[in-house]
């Protein structure tokens, strides 16, 4: 109904002026801060596309019929080109809200891409960049403000005007890190996801390498802190005797909610999914099921009390974190339709929920796992198997998946294998394990939803990695000696983003040659602080900073050594993310690489999968098309269609979601890694992605915003 207000409402702004003056203000009076699916949004007025994040658009006019045709309709260029933007716009009447790598929010015209205004989140100087994935809209009728995140702090901008709501925290921000357990240089917690709006609520979920992290509920005029739920429970909490460390929820860290959440506001829910605790392989003496770590929560949206949780992997040792926020969907319970929530993982898997009871829907059998071989590392004895829905990604490496590219590409593929442990949930080890699922499966992108169908379109990543444990304790130099500046680094997990060598991994820049590019007050300061997307470790002691500046300052010896006679307790690390690769540089598995699927909620069956992206080098050799590994969402519209961007290739691409047939592509100018939008404005249908490249994947980084549409008649 809304859209059709809409969209006649748009025919007569075209032919009747004055009358579409009086309809504009007799639908702006009756806007409410409940729900921004009013009359004046065009369409997409959240990040996620609604607040049950189903990326799902009721528009039409471009449908598969005339898809083919999709030209540019305008270009916006930021001028910051130096990182990886990911955020889902928002569009509120005719203007559209974005934000660049250093945390700007800008305001552009949704029809022109002509900014408006730009507002700049930093003061004094400050480094604010950081992931930035959505933005908040809330109003009362009268009052319009913008929510995001820069770093550690949450803002509050005048939709209208750009300026920073005073009354808001401080002069229109607040720094999400202040009244928690530490002194809040100390935290080191951001905030990624899109902020979340219920009634006169902005809810976010934290991140944080160094500390235990939380979601909170902060009032919309004056951001003070209304409520808070810890991800690791405080003592007297439940779920707290499930830790064996029973100070890890003031000396741990993680369980991060950075994939997002989801809001049920009917019902005065909010849901999100959580991460693994830090550090990701090893954990000794921790013994338990860790909630509420890898969980899909749902909390009442007014309080912060828990209404239900479910685990999906116990004490994970693997790094398969829930990556995206959950989705809600219609889905049946005993054959009758109920309120649903569909969580998708890095395995691969679907989980199915009735969101107001927390029944589990899909069908799953707790199953053993084999045991850790790390001294000190308890790990659990049984994992989840989900029997149903079908998996969509790869769980498990076998020789059968192993590449034939070339025979020695397959050779030393199989040497690997043959050398490294492999299974369903085998923990990390000296040995080394190959697995599927760092990367996904789903990744923060989640899927898209489409209600009248009863259909899920999630893209997936097929790559396999390889971790290998070392205890990083027993590293010395030549002579015998241990190298605390090496030691330091990998302790503090420089090695999972950096490389175990430091010569950098996708968009994590090298660490070796900084040599007259920084001094040692300047590195420790970044160090400490953290910059771009890297966060700050001001939690680690001022020594061991000082210490690990030096070192990568060329000082292999900075800090105290220790005698050789002395004994250390083994501390194991992995050297490293290692992607299972072949001397070329491809997925050393066979393909597809990266998959589109459509998966029927209704049979738990996958009703089509497609590969998605491309190598062109290899299709040039008549390998046929093997996808590549992917990160960003899709749509998909009532008009047919699945819109996504993602691949390595730099592609933005139209699937027919019906058979998954490609009906349009289009070359990027940089990688679109951010999911896709499509809203109306003046009763013309745009479909918007955000190209900026860098990221994971690694590409040349670039600063376009770039939106299409049909041709004028």
């Amino acid at each position: 109904m809304i859209f059709k207000i809409f969209h006649s409402y748009s025919k007569l702004k075209q032919l009747f002026p004055i009358l579409s003056f009086i309809v504009s203000v007799i639908l702006l009076s009756g806007c409410t801060s409940s729900s921004n699916e009013n009359a004046f949004s065009s369409g997409w007025s959240y990040s996620g596309g609604d607040e049950g994040v189903t990326k799902y658009s009721k528009l039409d006019e471009i449908n598969i019929s005339n898809v083919s045709k999709l030209k540019v309709a305008w270009i916006y260029k930021s001028g910051n080109t130096k990182g990886n933007v990911q955020l889902n716009p928002i569009i509120i009447r005719d203007m559209m809200y974005i934000t660049t790598p250093a945390s700007n929010l800008i305001a552009i015209h949704a029809a022109t891409g002509k900014e408006i205004w730009q507002f700049n989140s930093s003061r004094n100087g400050e480094n604010l960049g950081g992931i930035n994935r959505g933005i908040a809209f809330w109003t009362d009728g009268k009052d319009e403000i913008i929510y995001f995140t820069s770093s550690n702090y949450l803002n509050a901008v005048n939709a209208k005007t750009g300026i920073a709501i005073a009354s808001f925290g401080d002069r229109g921000r607040i720094n999400i890190n202040d009244g928690l357990m530490k002194p809040a240089d100390k935290m080191n917690m951001t905030s990624p996801a899109s902020p979340v709006i219920y009634k006169n609520l902005v809810i976010i979920g934290g991140l944080s390498w160094s500390s235990p992290a939380n979601v909170s509920g902060f009032d919309v005029k004056t951001g003070k802190r209304v409520w808070i739920f810890n991800t690791i429970p405080n003592p007297g909490e439940e779920g707290y005797n499930t830790w064996g460390n029973t100070t890890f929820w003031k000396d741990g860290a993680g369980v991060n909610v950075w994939g997002g959440l989801s809001i049920d506001s009917k019902n005065g829910l909010v849901f999100f999914g959580t991460g693994q605790p830090k550090d990701d392989f090893f954990r000794a003496g921790n013994k338990g099921a860790e909630l509420y770590a890898n969980c899909v929560v749902a909390l009442n949206a007014n309080t912060g009390e828990k209404k239900w949780h479910y685990q999906y992997i116990h004490h994970d040792l693997w790094d398969l974190d829930m990556p995206c926020a959950p989705i809600l969907a219609d889905l049946y319970q005993d054959g009758i339709k109920v309120p649903g929530l569909v969580q998708l993982s890095k395995t691969g898997n679907s989980f199915l929920f009735n969101r107001l009871t927390g029944k589990l829907l899909s069908k799953v059998k707790e199953s053993p796992v084999p045991a850790s071989t790390l001294p000190g590392e308890e790990s659990y004895p049984t994992q989840p198997k989900v029997l149903w829905p079908e998996s969509f990604s790869q769980q498990v490496l076998t020789k059968n998946n192993l590449t034939t590219l070339t025979k020695e590409a397959h050779q030393d593929a199989l040497d690997a294998f043959n050398n490294s442990d492999t299974g369903w949930f085998v923990p990390p080890s000296l040995k080394g394990n190959i697995y599927y699922g760092i990367h996904g499966g789903a990744e923060w992108g989640g899927g898209s939803y489409d209600r009248e169908f009863d259909m899920m379109y999630v893209n997936a990543n097929e790559l396999a990695w390889k971790i290998k444990m070392q205890d990083i304790n027993s590293i010395k130099d030549q002579s015998g000696e241990m190298l605390p500046g090496k030691s330091l680094i990998l302790k503090s997990g420089c090695a999972s983003c950096h490389g175990a060598n430091l010569e950098g991994m996708g968009a994590a820049p090298k660490l070796i040659n900084l040599i007259g590019k920084y001094r040692q007050p300047m590195l420790v300061d970044v160090i400490t602080k953290g910059k771009g997307a890297m966060p700050g470790f001001s939690h680690l002691p001022k020594d061991d900073i000082e210490a690990i500046a030096s070192y990568l300052l060329g000082s292999s010896k900075a800090g105290s050594i220790k005698k050789n006679n002395e004994k250390s307790i083994p501390l194991y690390r992995s050297l490293g993310y290692t992607k299972f690769l072949d001397k070329n540089g491809y997925p050393a598995t066979r393909p597809p690489y990266g998959t589109l699927n459509a998966i029927n909620l209704k049979t738990g069956k996958i009703q089509w999968k497609v590969p998605l992206g491309e190598y062109p080098e290899l299709t040039k050799k008549g390998i046929p098309q093997t996808g590549t590994e992917n990160f960003g969402g899709s749509i998909v519209t009532k008009g047919g269609l699945i819109f996504i961007g993602a691949t390595r290739d730099e592609m933005f691409r139209a699937f027919d979601k019906n058979t998954g047939k490609l009906l349009w592509e289009t070359k990027l100018p940089f990688g679109g890694y951010a999911t896709p939008c499509t809203y109306m404005v003046n009763g013309k249908q745009y479909v918007m992605i955000i190209a900026t490249g860098g990221g994971k994947l690694g590409t040349v980084s670039g600063d376009t915003y770039m939106a299409f549409a049909l041709p004028e008649n």
